[in-house]
C-alpha cells in the first residue's frame, strides 16, 4: 500500500513505547519476589521458558517433563560469578535440549524439526529458530475457566499458576525475552494472590490483568522486530539502530559511554534472539547493573529503576522516560561538515567518525523519528564517500547541512501529504483510495484483514492531522498500526 509504505518503514526500526504497568501491581510484585538470590531460585522456569518457546506445540506436561530433564545440566549455571560469561554452560544446555529433540524421533517429527535435525550443531540452532511462530491460535494469556477453581489451585500449590502462566506465555509469544516473562509472571502470580482475597474476583482479574495482557502482547511485537533486524541487516545497521535509540534516552551521556553501550546492548539482543534463555536472563541482568553503576553518567531517569531488584530493574530502565536535552550550542554540529580533517577522519578512522556523527545528530534532533535519523546518516555517509574523492572534498560536502534538513523535510512533507488528502477526498474517498492501494499491494489479504487496517489508519490520519504534534502523533500511533499490518499480513 503505497500510501502506508513510508509509515511502515518508520516503524519497522522504532521501538514500541508500552503502556506502563500498574505501579501498585508491580511494586507489590517486587516486594514479594525481593530476592538477591532471584536467578538462581528461579533457574527450573528459565529453562521452561526454552522449552516452551523452541516446542509450541507441546502440551504442559512435556514441557516439564523435558525441563525436568534438562535443569541438573543448568545447576551450575546457577554459580556463576558476575564477572564469569555464562556462554559455556547455555551454549551446553542449549545444545542438549537439541540433542534430545532429535533423539525423540516422535517429538521431532510432531514439532516438523526432522530436518533440523539432519544438519550439524550450528546450522540446526539457525533451522530451528526458523520455526518460532507468533501463532494467534494460542492463548493470549493463560485463559481462567473457573476463577474459584484457580484460586482453589494457588492455594494448594502456588508455584503451579505461575508455571502454567510461564508455558502459556512463552509459545504464545516465542520472541519475548526470558527476563521480560520473568517479570511478568512475578506480576501475573501476584495479581491472581491479590484477587483471591476479593469478593467480586472477576471484576479484580479484568483490572489487574488487562494491563499486563498488552504490556507482553506489545513488547513481544518490539522483541520480534529487534530479532528481524538482527536477521535482515549487518551488526553495523544493528548497532547503529541501539546508538540513536539510547543516545535520545541519555542524551547527556558521553560518546564513549553510548558506543560501548550500544555494543552490549546489539550483543545482548543477538543472544536473547538465539533463544538461549539462561545467557539472556544472565546477560540482562549484569548489563543492568553495569548502567545503574554509571547511572549519574547516563540518565538521572534511571535512579528509581536501580533501587529495584531482578528482574523489575531491566524492564523499569527500559521504559524509562528519555532525560532531559542538555545545553549542546557550544558544541556546533557543523565541524562534520565545515572542519576540513573531516575526509582524513573518514578515511583512517571511519568506524568512529560516522558513529559520532549519529550520536551527536541523535542527541540534537530527538524530536525526530528513529528512520529519518538514519537517512540522514546515511546521507552524510554517503556525501563523504563521493566527495572524499575530489580535488575539493570541503566544498563538496560542506552542503550537508542543507541534505540533512531536506531529508526532514521529506518527511514533514509525507506526513502533510496524508493530511491533505484526506481533507481533499473526505473521509469516504479517503477510506476506497487506502482500501484500493492495499488491495493492490496484498491482493491475497483477507476481507476482514483490509477492513482492519484501513480502519485503523483511516483513524489513525483522522486522529493525528488535528493533533499539535502531528508528526509525534504519527510516530507513536503509527507504531501500534504497523505492527498490527506486519501480523495481520504475515510481514516479514
Amino acid at each position: 500500500m503505497k500510501n502506508l509504505r513510508p509509515i511502515c518503514f518508520l516503524v519497522f526500526f522504532s521501538y514500541v513505547q508500552c503502556q506502563t504497568l500498574q505501579r501498585s501491581l508491580l511494586a507489590a510484585a517486587w516486594n514479594h519476589t525481593n530476592s538477591q538470590n532471584y536467578l538462581q531460585e528461579n533457574l527450573r522456569d528459565i529453562t521452561s521458558i526454552m522449552v516452551a518457546q523452541f516446542l509450541q506445540k507441546s502440551t504442559y506436561q512435556e514441557v516439564q517433563t523435558i525441563v525436568e530433564e534438562l535443569v541438573h545440566r543448568a545447576e551450575k549455571c546457577k554459580v556463576l560469578k558476575p564477572q564469569e560469561s555464562p556462554s559455556e554452560c547455555s551454549h551446553q544446555l542449549m545444545t542438549t535440549f537439541l540433542e534430545h529433540v532429535c533423539n525423540n524421533q516422535g517429538m521431532a517429527d510432531k514439532q516438523e524439526f526432522s530436518d533440523c535435525c539432519n544438519i550439524n550443531n550450528k546450522a540446526r540452532l539457525k533451522c530451528f529458530l526458523l520455526y518460532k511462530k507468533d501463532d494467534t491460535e494460542y492463548s493470549d494469556v493463560f485463559q481462567i475457566p473457573n476463577l474459584e477453581q484457580i484460586c482453589d489451585v494457588d492455594k494448594e500449590n502456588q508455584a503451579s499458576v505461575k508455571e502454567r502462566y510461564i508455558y502459556e506465555t512463552s509459545r504464545k509469544h516465542p520472541f519475548l525475552y526470558g527476563p521480560t516473562i520473568l517479570t511478568m509472571s512475578a506480576c501475573y502470580e501476584t495479581a491472581i494472590r491479590s484477587c483471591c482475597q476479593e469478593e467480586n474476583k472477576t471484576e479484580c482479574f479484568q483490572i489487574k490483568l488487562e494491563p499486563i495482557r498488552k504490556y507482553v502482547r506489545e513488547i513481544s511485537l518490539r522483541h520480534h522486530h529487534l530479532c528481524e533486524i538482527g536477521i535482515k541487516f549487518n551488526h553495523k545497521v544493528s548497532k547503529a539502530v541501539e546508538l540513536v535509540l539510547l543516545t535520545k534516552k541519555q542524551p547527556k551521556a558521553n560518546f564513549s559511554e553510548i558506543a560501548k553501550l550500544a555494543g552490549d546492548v546489539k550483543n545482548l539482543h543477538q543472544t536473547c534472539c538465539e533463544g538461549d534463555v539462561v545467557a539472556c536472563v544472565l546477560g540482562r541482568s549484569q548489563l543492568m547493573n553495569d548502567t545503574c553503576s554509571k547511572q549519574s553518567a547516563l540518565s538521572s531517569k534511571i535512579t528509581p529503576c536501580c533501587a529495584l531488584s531482578v528482574p523489575f530493574r531491566g524492564e523499569c530502565i527500559i521504559n524509562s522516560e528519555n532525560d532531559d536535552k542538555p545545553d549542546l550550542s557550544s558544541l556546533p554540529l557543523s565541524r562534520f561538515t565545515e572542519d576540513r580533517f573531516v575526509c582524513k577522519q573518514f578515511i583512517d578512522k571511519q568506524d568512529d567518525l560516522l558513529p559520532e556523527f549519529l550520536y551527536e545528530y541523535s542527541r540534537r534532533h530527538s524530536e525526530l523519528a528513529l528512520s529519518v535519523i538514519l537517512r540522514v546518516y546515511t546521507v552524510y555517509q554517503n556525501l563523504l564517500g563521493k566527495c572524499c574523492k575530489l580535488e575539493n572534498p570541503l566544498e563538496c560536502y560542506s552542503h550537508g547541512k542543507e541534505m540533512f534538513q531536506r531529508v526532514v523535510g521529506e518527511s514533514h512533507e509525507r506526513i502533510k501529504n496524508h493530511c491533505d488528502l484526506r481533507e481533499k477526498l473526505g473521509d469516504a474517498n479517503f477510506h476506497d483510495r487506502l482500501l484500493s492501494n492495499l488491495v493492490k499491494q496484498k491482493p491475497r489479504a483477507t476481507e476482514m484483514q483490509v477492513q482492519l487496517i484501513i480502519a485503523d489508519f483511516a483513524h489513525l490520519v483522522e486522529t493525528c492531522c488535528q493533533a499539535e504534534e502531528s508528526e509525534m502523533c504519527f510516530r507513536g500511533e503509527g507504531s501500534k498500526l504497523i505492527e498490527k499490518c506486519q501480523s495481520l499480513l504475515g510481514h516479514k
